[in-house]
């Protein structure tokens, strides 16, 4: 016997052995077996279906009564304001927020896992620091009245242009507890988007980081925005000084605070407006969402229903981490959630929560969560730092891998548990997540299947959901235990939904229903800021939104997200191609970034292409695989690279069996990066597809007038 021959042997009988283990510990997946059980998860209301209109969706086993008397309770019931003050007087000396003290941030030169040695920004960190609710509630009640004592008064706005941070929350409490309105600004929106914000909605005084102070300045100075008082969290640059404005520390305000004897003006008004929260478009000027206390309060309460049904009662010492804009509707309604759980909330950063670039380790393993959201590029990220930690192709360690994998997929969609594999394999990843998460929600853009798939594998049944800023991220969300990929899932019990007619996709489509998403509830935003003409286009007599996304409804009522009805492009045949599924889909190849895929539609060819971006590593490990030559990045226009790379992408399409139509036949990589900062992306991560049109015209010529 050769020794190829006997490691074979050896190979053949651990696995088994292994399997003989897992046999004996296997069980049931309750979360599995109870869904199964169950039927229709959201159900039509008999008599509703119109000419142009699907019937209208509310979540099965939600009577016309409960869900007429559950609208009315969450919106007319104890307010947001008035629910924190009760949590941080009860909370008294309990952990409310953790934040880590940053120590330094050095280049380092660490290797691959192609080999190849490269420079890396490692964040080192000092001690955790902790703030209990009764020093929170003091900062929030000392900076409102610190705001009045800079002669700001009730229902005046004050805008938040700063990073996620436990003085974020602290500052829009202090808003609220003297009733003026909050307007947030994602912390990346742009200078000119900014200056639109603060134009518009008239600020009387802006919250933000130290650093964007000068900018502040200059707008002020070049009257691009009326002057307001800049109140600023960290270190002031040097010489920062003006005369057109005041500029206090948040600090400083809160001292002012403390010594004022203003009453609190705690809102008891749910009709007044809580906030007006700028959303970034993909073409055009940012929308302000205008939300009550009313909506605000309805849309985090149908949330919060959903998270503690969805990871069970609240369990002493958990915690949440924080990392997402709290300008992101999303985040901030889970924080609260946690908030009102009595869970302490640890406040990170996208960069820091893994290990991989973290001393002495990232966000994740400090706090422990026992829940977190992402949008998908951040779960397509925790799935490669898994792969790049597993064991080469070839050796005993990685076939133990694939093998257990393979064998929990089999068994999960058996509906079935497998504690031996989670002990033995998939524990160490667990870990890297602090251990304790008891699941993971996607939201904010489609999540493909292949990264879905693997992280219910490796980390447990994780869903995806579906909501907007405009009804406070109230729509559809995956049920524990639920494994179909691509599906959105549940309404909320307020939520009330239906399909309209569109091109291309009508409620009548066999064999499932097909059209424009319609919402309606008492979550729903009141309207865009100063901005008539378009919220009447989105809101109509009836009371439905209309979300601009495409969706269909599947047998057991849940729903399937296909695409904005804005990226979806016809092309040649008549196809609709659904962009940015398709961009999600083919961002899993080895060759892409996150986030770095943008397909390309003509109206006059049959097939698509694509523009993606990448880096050095990919490329290099990439011709190293197919045996070319070249260097990076002068090998991205070599002719054999760009055929080799197109049949790969391919590759992906055909392992996703899409059709025909939906696989590109000629691709571009770029070396470029595309960011909110320079103007590609939105500050939600969106492409602007117009930019692109233009900063791409020659390339996307190009790759279309080949087949002329």
């Amino acid at each position: 016997m050769n020794t190829a021959s006997a490691l074979n042997e050896i190979e053949v009988a651990v696995l088994q052995l292994m399997d003989e283990a897992n046999s004996r510990e296997s069980a049931p997946n309750e979360d599995i077996v109870q869904l199964r059980s169950k039927g229709s998860q959201n159900e039509a209301i008999p008599q509703t279906e119109t000419e142009n209109m699907s019937a209208i969706y509310r979540r099965a086993g939600v009577s016309g009564e409960e869900h007429t008397r559950l609208c009315r309770e969450w919106y007319y019931g104890v307010n947001m304001p008035q629910k924190f003050m009760a949590i941080c007087k009860k909370g008294g000396s309990r952990r409310a927020f953790a934040y880590r003290v940053l120590s330094n941030i050095s280049k380092e030169v660490l290797r691959d896992q192609n080999g190849l040695e490269r420079s890396y920004d490692i964040t080192y960190f000092k001690e955790t620091c902790y703030i209990n609710y009764r020093v929170l509630w003091e900062n929030i009640e000392s900076f409102g009245r610190g705001l009045v004592e800079l002669g700001i008064s009730p229902n005046s706005r004050v805008a938040i242009y700063e990073e996620t941070r436990w003085e974020w929350l602290a500052t829009i409490y202090g808003i609220w507890s003297q009733n003026m309105v909050a307007t947030t600004v994602y912390a990346n929106l742009g200078e000119d988007a900014l200056a639109y914000a603060l134009r518009e909605t008239g600020s009387r005084a802006i919250i933000c980081n130290a650093t964007n102070v000068p900018t502040l300045v200059r707008l002020v100075q070049s009257n691009r925005i009326p002057p307001l008082v800049i109140i600023y969290i960290g270190q002031l640059p040097p010489d920062t000084k003006s005369t057109h404005c005041r500029i206090i520390s948040w600090l400083h305000v809160v001292d002012n605070g403390r010594l004022s004897d203003e009453p609190l003006r705690i809102p008891t008004d749910n009709d007044q407006v809580a906030f007006i929260m700028y959303t970034s478009g993909t073409t055009g000027d940012p929308k302000g969402v205008i939300h009550t206390h009313g909506s605000l309060m309805s849309g985090v309460t149908a949330c919060a229903d959903y998270v503690n049904e969805l990871i069970g009662p609240y369990e002493e010492g958990e915690s949440y981490c924080a990392y997402l804009p709290l300008a992101h509707i999303f985040e901030f309604g889970v924080v609260n959630i946690f908030l009102a759980r009595g869970s302490f909330v640890g406040f990170g950063n996208p960069r820091t929560l893994l290990d991989t670039y973290t001393r002495p380790h990232g966000d994740y393993r400090e706090y422990k969560p026992v829940f977190t959201i992402g949008v998908p590029r951040v779960y397509d990220t925790i799935k490669k730092t898994v792969e790049s930690q597993l064991a080469p192709r070839g050796t005993l360690q990685r076939r133990i891998f694939e093998h257990a994998f393979q064998t929990r997929l089999r068994a999960l969609k058996k509906g079935e548990e497998t504690p031996y594999w989670n002990r033995l394999i998939f524990s160490p990843f667990r870990s890297m997540l602090g251990g304790k998460m008891k699941t993971m929600l996607s939201a904010g853009g489609p999540l493909s299947a292949p990264t879905q798939t693997f992280l219910h594998v490796v980390f447990g049944i994780m869903p995806q959901g579906w909501g907007l800023t405009e009804t406070v991220c109230v729509g559809t969300k995956q049920v524990a235990g639920d494994m179909e990929p691509a599906a959105a899932g549940k309404q909320e019990r307020t939520c009330e939904m239906r399909l309209l007619d569109v091109e291309g996709y009508k409620h009548t489509d066999e064999p499932d229903p097909r059209g424009e998403i319609l919402l309606r509830g008492p979550f729903l935003f009141k309207g865009y800021y100063k901005q008539e003409e378009l919220t009447k286009e989105v809101l109509d007599e009836d009371g439905w939104f209309h979300t601009g996304d495409v969706g269909s409804i599947g047998p057991n009522g849940t729903l399937r997200i296909i695409g904005r009805v804005k990226a979806l492009a016809k092309n040649v045949l008549g196809e609709y191609v659904a962009m940015e599924a398709l961009e999600s889909m083919y961002a899993h190849n080895s060759l892409s970034m996150p986030n770095g895929v943008c397909v390309l539609v003509h109206p006059d060819r049959p097939y698509i292409c694509a523009l993606v971006l990448t880096d050095e590593a990919k490329v290099v490990a990439f011709t190293r695989e197919h045996g070319l030559k070249g260097k990076y990045p002068e090998v991205l226009q070599d002719p054999e690279f760009q055929k080799k790379a197109t049949a790969s992408f391919q590759e992906t399409a055909r392992a996703s069996d899409r059709q025909k139509f939906e696989i590109v036949r000629h691709v571009r990589l770029l070396s470029d990066e595309w960011t909110p900062e320079n103007g590609v992306l939105t500050a939600a991560g969106k492409l602007k597809r117009r930019v692109i049109d233009e900063k791409y015209t020659d390339t996307i010529v190009s790759l279309f007038v080949e087949e002329c």
